[in-house]
């Protein structure tokens, strides 16, 4: 059981990764105890060994039971506003985050987003814009049935925790609500599961109903394993450990790898509004060595709106620094989905196009901070790149 507040990196290379993954537990946990297996292997390091590219982290602080502990607890506000501080002071926040929360620990995240996209503070309102995915493990988002039974059975027992987890309070609602619009409103993918075996054969800490976020297109998922089991994949096969895997990888690739803006053929520059040096051909002459000389027409009256467009709005406003980040995202997407992996490999026009589709017009359409975006306007940013020689369509 942990008595401080800590935070620690567990495993991956800090200086490479594009996602940091923060596991956050629960009532009476402990940041590497709960996240062990019955093997006594520290599962989550599994995922920096499937995956390249992520950080694996352990947020520890104060969650005990007991009556003598409880009157130093912090309450779960002051908490997050604790541990928010402790985070970025360790760089949390200058890259994309996911979060991974056990039971109490998810509650905490909620309040932890909550501080973070309310705050004066810039650097905690990075961790708000970075998170890009929350698992929740067993997480009571309506109240716990084992905190009610706790405080009857066990009434000297006071901690702060089980008032908040009992649900008697109303925060837990406040906190269900909040999360949800946040969520929503910032594209924060959400992922939660709950336990089906009762907990020392008594009950069930976390029902399917108190599981259930309330999030649009998140459809809380059954473990077989108690509430302390939950957490503790045996192995890779274990189906837990594999739906953690695949979410957190689709998380993943949303990311832009580091040094990805550095000096390089195709590489993002400061102003799209110039040409790139690195391949000075046409936007027809790219197309005619690509082989799509026929998609010519459409692409130059693509690409043409979107310059009209981009050229008028100057080179100092917030309209620009929108249409900059998005040329931004196309480039970076198109870039690692489809060039490297299709284009240079030789992959047939049907392959390249389904890749573009998918990884750079559809996953562009569905991240929440460009507002409402068309596949067109996808599609003129990308011409528009080409035109402007960032990107190009065959092989170097």
């Amino acid at each position: 059981m942990t008595v401080s507040l800590q935070f620690k990196h567990m495993c991956g290379d800090k200086d490479s990764a594009a996602l940091d993954i923060v596991f956050i537990h629960g009532l009476t946990g402990d940041p590497e105890g709960t996240w062990t297996n019955g093997e006594e292997t520290f599962w989550p390091c599994w995922i920096a060994d499937d995956l390249e590219g992520v950080c694996i982290y352990t947020a520890g602080y104060p969650s005990s039971l007991f009556e003598k502990w409880s009157k130093k607890e912090m309450d779960l506000h002051e908490r997050a506003s604790s541990l928010v501080e402790h985070m970025v002071s360790h760089g949390i926040g200058t890259r994309p985050v996911a979060f991974v929360c056990h039971s109490l620990g998810g509650l905490l995240a909620k309040e932890m987003l909550r501080a973070a996209v309310e705050a004066q503070d810039e650097d905690w309102n990075a961790i708000g814009q970075q998170l890009k995915l929350t698992i929740f493990m067993a997480t009571p988002h309506k109240g716990a049935q084992l905190a009610s039974i706790l405080k009857f059975a066990f009434p000297r027992m006071s901690s702060r925790f089980i008032d908040t987890l009992s649900g008697d309070t109303g925060y837990v609602a406040d906190l269900y609500n909040g999360y949800r619009d946040i969520a929503q409103k910032s594209g924060i993918t959400t992922i939660a599961y709950y336990e089906k075996y009762k907990t020392k054969n008594v009950a069930l800490v976390v029902s399917p109903d108190s599981a259930d976020p309330g999030c649009l297109k998140t459809r809380p998922i059954a473990v077989d394993a108690d509430h302390a089991g939950i957490c503790k994949p045996a192995s890779k096969e274990a189906p837990v450990f594999v739906s953690l895997l695949r979410h957190l990888k689709k998380a993943l690739e949303t990311c832009p790898m580091p040094g990805f803006n550095e000096v390089g053929s195709g590489l993002s520059p400061d102003d799209y509004s110039q040409k790139s040096e690195d391949d000075r051909r046409t936007l027809q002459e790219k197309l005619i060595d690509a082989g799509k000389e026929h998609e010519y027409a459409t692409a130059n009256n693509l690409q043409s709106k979107f310059a009209r467009k981009y050229h008028r709005l100057g080179l100092f406003n917030e309209a620009k620094t929108k249409h900059d980040a998005l040329l931004s995202a196309v480039e970076q997407r198109f870039l690692t989905h489809v060039f490297g992996p299709k284009i240079c490999a030789g992959a047939p026009d049907a392959e390249v196009s389904a890749a573009v589709q998918e990884h750079v017009i559809d996953a562009l359409c569905a991240r929440a901070e460009f507002g409402v975006l068309s596949p067109t306007a996808v599609l003129q940013a990308l011409y528009y790149l080409t035109e402007q020689c960032h990107i190009q369509w065959d092989k170097p």
